[in-house]
């Protein structure tokens, strides 16, 4: 094994070769790093999305959302429906509770505003099943509403950026007056977007959605219901079950959560082999940088093995030089995709957009990890071919 001063002597020769070569090395570098750029932007995009779709997921574990369709939700006796359904649902095996929950558009009949992101909702849950209905709403700011106050909002951190609104603003919700007591902490679900209000206001709200033609009292109590499962339970036949009732859609949240996985996947498998290409362009200026250098450092080569340097000398020097080339790019890469990343979701954050990137530890110490193991596979060839060089025919060539 090699002493610290061998090592040493082969990183000061390994320094001096790449500033020997100025230009060279720094085009090479920025191949490579250009190559780490591209695989963290796409793979911070994937991890995101991996967020997104987890925290989904996670908060649509144990239960199935069932939407009431438009034309039953304002037929006549849509009340009384609503309730028998909640009745019938209740007494399906494997349900644990039935939460009928308000949910309505936040800007009914008008086009939002241009924020990019999930659309902005209003929530109305019954106040003694909050926790049921959303492990989601968690205050960040301000506080939560109590039971009996009416008139008041919780507002996702997305919805307080792109309005522009704060704790203690007086918030228009279809002609209504709200004040808003809480800002809901960043989740990375619709609740970041989304205002919640108490159910008796939510259902207000939802009354004044009923068609002008609609028979007056047709406004029903809730417009989705959240069945919760026990564990175990078959959650695709409850949702069948549910579907063939009057006025209620829903579907298997472990068939949606597989379908989500599978676009995942696909999407995951294209943006990392494109970028895995952009990397993969940067070695190849490795090997052409390492195979030049063997070139005219071949006199060089003869001497040093002239004088006692072994062929694991030489394969060690110029594989160090590899490694260093890459991690010099993996490092420069991954600063400037920190950068370039940290700038955008700054700017999406502050317009209340959804935040689109996340640079990861795993991502970071991986795409690093890559350069610089592609960078010494890349260079091993050039190394290998340097080692074996005859010092014999290597000192009868021209430097």
């Amino acid at each position: 094994m090699p002493d610290e001063s061998v090592e040493e002597g082969v990183i000061v020769s390994v320094l001096r070769n790449l500033r020997s070569r100025l230009a060279r090395t720094t085009l090479t570098v920025a191949g490579i790093a250009i190559g780490v750029l591209a695989l963290v932007v796409v793979g911070s995009l994937a991890e995101r999305l991996q967020t997104i779709v987890s925290r989904s997921t996670s908060l649509n574990t144990g239960a199935i959302f069932a939407f009431g369709t438009g034309r039953e939700l304002y037929a006549p006796g849509a009340e009384g429906r609503m309730r028998r359904n909640v009745a019938q649902i209740a007494h399906f095996a494997g349900v644990r509770a039935v939460v009928p929950e308000v949910v309505v558009p936040y800007n009914a009949g008008f086009a939002e505003s241009n924020r990019f992101g999930p659309p902005s909702l209003v929530f109305g849950f019954p106040y003694a099943a909050r926790d049921l209905a959303s492990r989601a709403v968690v205050v960040a700011r301000g506080r939560d509403f109590g039971a009996r106050e009416r008139r008041v909002a919780l507002v996702g951190t997305d919805f307080a950026a792109s309005q522009g609104v704060h704790v203690g603003d007086v918030l228009a919700l279809y002609g209504n007056s709200f004040t808003i007591v809480g800002t809901i902490a960043k989740s990375f679900t619709v609740f970041d977007a989304a205002v919640v209000v108490p159910l008796a206001d939510a259902q207000a709200l939802l009354a004044q959605l009923v068609p002008p033609s609609a028979p007056a009292g047709t406004a029903p109590p809730a417009s989705a219901l959240m069945v919760l499962v026990k564990p175990g339970a078959d959650t695709g036949l409850i949702a069948r079950r549910i579907t063939l009732l009057t006025g209620l859609q829903a579907r298997d949240p472990a068939q949606v959560a597989g379908s989500i996985r599978s676009t995942t996947r696909i999407f995951d498998a294209i943006i990392f082999g494109s970028a895995l290409v952009a990397l993969v362009v940067g070695a190849f200026s490795i090997v052409n940088t390492m195979t030049i250098a063997v070139s005219e450092r071949t006199r060089e080569i003869g001497i040093r093995k002239a004088i006692g340097a072994g062929d694991d000398d030489i394969l060690r020097e110029f594989v160090t030089e590899a490694a260093a080339i890459g991690a010099l790019g993996g490092a420069c890469g991954l600063l400037a995709a920190a950068a370039i990343v940290g700038i955008v979701d700054a700017h999406n954050a502050a317009l209340g957009d959804l935040e689109l990137f996340a640079v990861t530890p795993r991502l970071a110490a991986g795409s690093f990890a890559f350069a610089v193991l592609l960078s010494v596979a890349a260079g091993l060839l050039p190394a290998i071919r340097a080692a074996r060089l005859d010092p014999t025919d290597a000192l009868r060539r021209v430097a």
